[in-house]
């Protein structure tokens, strides 16, 4: 069976907002020429006043009382970013493929995470966990042998055997963490219902743009889940040249 995303109506309620796509051949290894001056600029970047990207930060306090979740114990990825970037004034580096939507991250207020393909176990799912499932944290002691229990009435990115790749936008899983090694990656743009789609999509094609320059990668497969005002569900399955393959819109 090929792989899918898909973004349950549970997670779709809480107003999340997703953008996923595979990019394939990616070069997580050597740092490469002009990662540095890309670097600097998008720090700069960072700098500057954005109306849009405040908006998008404060998005998360809602989205975190939804789930009954503290926000200061739970931090999003991109709230926890800007608090490294105010106290150091740059972002700790981590790999080529890491530091690139780290900076594209702090720049846009937006979630973006990345997930080696070849440890996923079969499709994911955007989903309100269960109780259920299971988390191996990345940078905690714990491994698949004896991961952590997930609460009931989270959010997760969750695979085919109930292993949570990320709970909710605060932490990755080691288990599917991208390492030097990384060849084939699933990327996820995450916003909320206060991002709007079209953004979703900029970013999206901006961070794959920037991999492709810099390590050498190519575009695959795209889902776009993204519910509107009117609170239909408006599902866009994109080629690897993102032209519309498929587009639904069903009841929520």
């Amino acid at each position: 069976m090929s792989f899918r995303f898909t973004l349950t109506d549970a997670a779709a309620n809480l107003g999340l907002r997703t953008l996923v796509w595979v990019e394939h051949d990616l070069n997580n290894q050597a740092q490469p020429a002009g990662l540095e001056a890309l670097r600097a600029a998008l720090l700069i970047e960072a700098q500057e006043h954005n109306a849009a990207r405040i908006d998008i930060l404060e998005g998360y306090r809602p989205l975190r009382a939804r789930v009954g979740r503290s926000i200061k114990r739970f931090p999003p990825s991109p709230i926890a970013l800007r608090g490294q970037f105010e106290r150091r004034g740059t972002l700790m580096p981590i790999s080529p493929v890491v530091d690139i939507y780290n900076l594209v991250s702090l720049v846009t207020g937006l979630s973006i995470g990345a997930h080696d393909l070849a440890r996923i176990h079969g499709s994911v799912r955007l989903d309100v966990t269960s109780g259920h499932e299971t988390f191996v944290p990345l940078g905690s002691a714990l491994n698949e042998a004896h991961p952590r229990p997930v609460p009931a009435g989270e959010y997760a990115y969750i695979d085919a055997d109930d292993r949570v790749l990320c709970r909710l936008e605060y932490r990755q899983s080691s288990l599917s963490s991208l390492s030097s090694d990384s060849r084939d990656g699933l990327f996820i743009v995450q916003g909320h219902n206060a991002t709007p789609c079209q953004l979703l999509q900029q970013v999206g094609d901006r961070v794959s743009a920037l991999l492709g320059h810099y390590c050498g990668s190519g575009r695959g497969e795209v889902w776009l889940h993204c519910r509107d005002r009117s609170a239909q569900q408006e599902t866009v399955r994109q080629s690897p040249l993102g032209i519309s393959a498929r587009s639904r819109t069903e009841p929520r």
